[in-house]
Formats: C-alpha cells, sequence, structure tokens
C-alpha cells in the first residue's frame, strides 16, 4: 500500500505518532481497533518523488544495470536510495555531533533565496541558475523508516529553525551526493559492496 504525503506540515508522520502516543483508546473495541490501525500503519509504504539531472539518472541508471547483470535480478534506481537511506540512518543514529550532520547536509542541498524587492514583491532565486534537464525518480519507503528520518529532521530543525530539510531533501541529496562521489572517484568497489548488502539482507 502507497500513501503520498505532501508538504502542508514538514513532518506529517511526527506530528501523526505524536498524536497517536498521545490519543487514549476508552472501551475495549475503541482499543482493539487503535492496535490493530496501529500494527497496520508500520507495513504502509510511503511515496516520495525527487527530481535530478538527467545526467546523474543516467549514471546511477548504469549502476543498476550492472549490479542487476551480476545477481540475475532486477535491481532498480529504489533498491538504490533504499541502500543510501539505510546507510544514513544507520551514520545519524550512531552520530554523537547532531550538529556535524546538520551542518554536512546544510553544505549539500541548495537552498533557494528569498529576495524582497522595494515594491515588496518576493522573488526566489536558485544558487544554481544552470539550466539542467531533469528526471523524476518515485520511491517508496516504510512508515517506520520515515518517521525516524522524520524524528532526525525534527531535531535537526531544532538547531536552525529557519533552515528546514524535508525528506524529499534527504533523499535527493544523498542520491545526488552518492553519483558525484561514484563519478569523483571518491568510492571504491561500489557494486562489490552493493552486492553485499544485499546478500547480507538475504540471510
Amino acid at each position: 500500500m502507497s500513501k503520498t504525503y505532501t508538504n502542508k506540515r514538514l513532518y506529517t508522520l511526527y506530528e501523526e505518532e505524536l498524536n497517536e502516543l498521545t490519543y487514549t483508546p476508552t472501551g475495549l473495541f475503541d482499543k482493539l481497533v487503535h492496535n490493530l490501525s496501529r500494527k497496520f500503519a508500520l507495513t504502509i509504504d510511503l511515496k516520495y518523488t525527487i527530481s535530478v539531472p538527467v545526467s546523474e539518472f543516467l549514471r546511477g541508471e548504469l549502476i543498476c544495470e550492472d549490479v542487476s547483470e551480476l545477481i540475475e535480478k532486477p535491481f532498480t534506481q529504489k533498491n538504490l536510495i533504499s541502500i543510501l537511506l539505510d546507510d544514513f540512518l544507520y551514520q545519524a543514529k550512531h552520530s554523537k555531533n547532531l550538529y556535524e550532520l546538520y551542518r554536512k547536509l546544510h553544505s549539500g542541498i541548495q537552498q533557494p533565496i528569498e529576495i524582497y524587492h522595494y515594491r515588496g514583491e518576493r522573488e526566489i532565486l536558485h544558487i544554481n541558475n544552470e539550466v539542467q534537464r531533469k528526471k523524476v525518480i518515485d520511491c517508496t519507503i516504510k512508515r517506520k523508516k520515515a518517521l525516524r528520518l522524520e524524528v532526525i529532521l525534527n531535531d535537526l530543525a531544532s538547531l536552525e529553525p529557519e533552515m528546514t530539510f524535508s525528506v524529499n531533501d534527504i533523499i535527493e541529496f544523498l542520491y545526488r551526493d552518492f553519483i558525484q562521489q561514484y563519478k569523483n572517484g571518491n568510492l571504491t568497489n561500489v557494486i562489490e559492496n552493493i552486492l553485499k548488502r544485499l546478500a547480507s539482507c538475504e540471510t
């Protein structure tokens, strides 16, 4: 089951979880429905969409094709993003310096700049004005994993309330940073490491 979230509230799942934790069911039927809905929520797949330069998409596609040929079954960009996200959550979980994580994201995610003209009009300027062809990637994340990510982002937002990151921001950053590091030769044995991760998941 998939569900698409809008950014009416930046951390929708976080808010939902707080509401659930403060809700006290009354009566046997109410408790039964509440427990079932809580268990069902863990199995929900949430859909997120990112937009990346088509050149980076192509590079990612080639990596996925190489992996697919070696394991003799499909390995998609969604699978690649899932691995990158798992690595990020693991690093964040074991990070002793939350501000260091914030600085890494802040330096890697390009934020638009708001300019207010003397007439009171607002204009959004992007740091990188280069015109690039884009490719959309849809990916699904388990609600439990997405919730953990929102908790981390909410903690980061407490450091700089005016500079917050969405789940989509993080997914795009992880994907693009991985591709750039790969292109620059900063990553070694990428295919082999992906194969090891896949093998460990099967055992």
